[in-house]
């Protein structure tokens, strides 16, 4: 038989407040041992984990939980690169708000600024069909939407694929965590779409089944139970 989880090496405030248990100690007692997965150094480390939940906070505009797991991240062992590189993830899969928002808080935490430089920019020659070369050795084939990129606006191609080539393979955080942190934000957002990209990515990164599962666990703090029936299809739509 299992034992109880000790809830007070968890991050989860509403835990720690003490008012689940007030309301059902069984429920109580469910959500620590899920946050036992989320929280704790297990197949993925505490501090990615923490990151991935902290990239999700940001994107579904919940503040006050993007800012205690990322200082939680930072706590167990994240580095300013790192979240610098997260920062930049999250700008290629939801904008620039939530960039903004996730930078912010990366700043206060880390208590630095970034350093803006006049360097001159470096040229970056690619066109039409080396995007679509990209695409083709990423997927094994052209997706019909970057087909119509291509074919319609072709300059918009030109700059998604060296943002893409920068976030998934250049990053500051290596390709990896990139892979699994959009695994958990898309889980949070509901897209089996997108965990299946990125469930697949995170393969061909190194990631093991056991790390793509956390990484989609991740998602229930920020999104609910909700989240984990599009993520499970997601990374099992990707299985061989």
């Amino acid at each position: 038989m299992s034992e109880n989880a000790d809830h007070e090496s968890l991050g989860s405030q509403v835990l720690l407040s003490g008012e689940i248990a007030a309301k059902s100690q069984k429920f109580a007692e469910g959500y620590a041992r899920l946050r036992d997965v989320t929280d704790l150094d297990g197949a993925l480390p505490a501090w990615a984990k923490a990151l991935y939940m902290a990239s999700a906070a940001a994107v579904k505009g919940h503040d006050g939980l993007l800012f205690r797991e990322l200082l939680r991240s930072k706590e167990k062992g994240l580095s300013l690169n790192d979240a610098r590189g997260a920062a930049l993830t999250v700008f290629i899969s939801r904008g620039e708000e939530v960039y903004t928002k996730f930078t912010t808080a990366v700043n206060e935490i880390f208590n630095e600024e970034i350093v803006i430089t006049d360097d001159p920019m470096p040229a970056y020659p690619v066109d039409r069909e080396s995007c679509l070369e990209y695409f083709e050795g990423y997927f094994g084939f052209i997706p019909p939407y970057v087909k119509l990129m291509a074919d319609e606006a072709p300059r918009a191609l030109e700059g998604y694929v060296l943002m893409r080539e920068f976030s998934l393979a250049e990053n500051l955080l290596d390709a990896k965590h990139v892979e699994l942190l959009l695994c958990t934000v898309n889980a949070a957002e509901f897209s089996s779409r997108f965990v299946n990209v990125h469930a697949n990515g995170a393969r061909k990164a190194g990631a093991t089944e056991a790390e793509i599962v956390e990484s989609v666990i991740c998602a229930i703090p920020v999104a609910g139970v909700a989240s984990w029936l599009p993520g499970a299809d997601g990374i099992m739509e990707g299985r061989s």
